[in-house]
């Protein structure tokens, strides 16, 4: 039995995963954006009945106070789950909507693992930390270049912190999981913020045509069954091995690399 904290558990990847890991008898606090999710939340693991070894409250990682609460707990596995998406040009998009998109992406979640990290150095424990980044990370999408560099931006972090920590003396490890696209409702709000954003570019004509055109994209490629990136991201927990990377769906995670030596 492990404890284990996942950020950004309202719904989606997040949510499945923390099912997944109480069934498994693992203790699992889920975390939320907002206070008004938490009933939610609570809702749904009535609903499928799951009672036992949950705790749900908010913890909004961009928030330096919500943050801190992890001091108090005594946990062995942080999930690094959360994440905002925005459609749109980078040529498009205000530089503060990019900022911000890096500041809860990127720079929130490497502080919530730095003080993960620390804390299991005081204590001088275990632990392991799951990144979630993107497989968008490694194969960049036009018109979601702001998400997609945050997700590459996490890439190179995780790799970096994971030979350094094996360098150190910390007992902590790192995992990076990399999901494709899965039908979840979060790249549908990404081509939403892009239709909008678009209407008013000063770069980009037929814009009705760009926009299906990504839509298109999306309903070719998304994943209806989210089970096969869950139960990558539970071997990534219950494992030992040295495994840093985690990929899924497999045949994006094969698209993936073929792009890869194409454009390289």
């Amino acid at each position: 039995m492990m404890k284990i904290l996942i950020t950004g558990a309202t719904s989606g990847i997040g949510y499945n995963l923390a099912k997944e890991l109480i069934k498994r008898r693992h203790i699992v606090y889920i975390t939320v954006h907002h206070n008004k999710e938490i009933k939610l939340v609570r809702r749904k693991l009535k609903k499928d009945n799951i009672l036992k070894n949950v705790y749900v409250f908010k913890m909004d990682i961009t928030n330096k106070k919500d943050l801190s609460l992890i001091d108090d707990l005594d946990i062995d596995v942080l999930v690094n789950q959360a994440g905002i998406g925005i459609g749109g040009s980078i040529l498009d998009i205000d530089i503060k909507d990019i900022r911000n998109n890096f500041e809860t992406n990127f720079f929130s979640t490497l502080e919530l693992t730095k003080k993960f990290i620390d804390k299991k150095k005081k204590e001088d424990k275990k632990g392991k930390v799951l990144i979630t980044s993107s497989l968008a990370g490694l194969m960049p999408i036009p018109f979601l270049g702001s998400y997609c560099s945050t997700k590459s931006a996490l890439i190179t972090m995780g790799i970096c912190l994971d030979k350094e920590l094996k360098k150190s003396n910390s007992k902590v490890r790192i995992k990076m999981i990399l999901p494709g696209a899965y039908k979840t409702g979060f790249n549908q709000l990404m081509v939403e913020s892009f239709a909008k954003s678009i209407d008013n570019s000063e770069y980009f004509l037929y814009s009705d045509d760009l926009v299906m055109e990504q839509r298109r994209f999306f309903n070719v490629i998304e994943s209806l069954d989210l089970s096969s990136i869950v139960f990558q991201m539970i071997d990534a927990i219950e494992s030992n091995n040295n495994k840093l990377f985690y990929k899924a769906p497999l045949s994006q995670k094969i698209f993936t690399k073929l792009y890869m030596l194409l454009f390289k």
